[in-house]
């Protein structure tokens, strides 16, 4: 599930922050909680006897190219589009960020 953070404010705990643009408009998304997907995992050799694949869960939210919280531009996020490929991005970056 990928959605936009209910915290209101500046906030110290982001995991990362990177640059990125919505609707052409540059600003930074701060990831504020991530959990990678989880496939299914077989238990036992019954039926039913497997644990059910889980999505990945991404909060963020958006701030202004100065750091301050942009809850204007958080509006013109589109949910199909913005918010996966937002997803996507911090995950092409977080790789990334693990070999640094």
């Amino acid at each position: 599930m990928t959605r936009p953070s209910t915290r209101q404010g500046r906030c110290s705990s982001y995991l990362r922050i990177f640059d990125t643009a919505i609707s052409g408009i540059p600003c930074k998304c701060a990831v504020v909680y991530y959990a990678p997907s989880v496939p299914i995992r077989i238990t036992g050799t019954g039926f039913g006897d497997a644990d059910p694949p889980e999505p990945a869960e991404f909060e963020f939210e958006l701030l202004d190219r100065t750091g301050c919280p942009a809850r204007w531009l958080e509006r013109k996020i589109t949910e199909d589009d913005d918010e996966d490929r937002l997803q996507r991005e911090y995950e092409e970056l977080k790789d990334g960020w693990h070999t640094e």
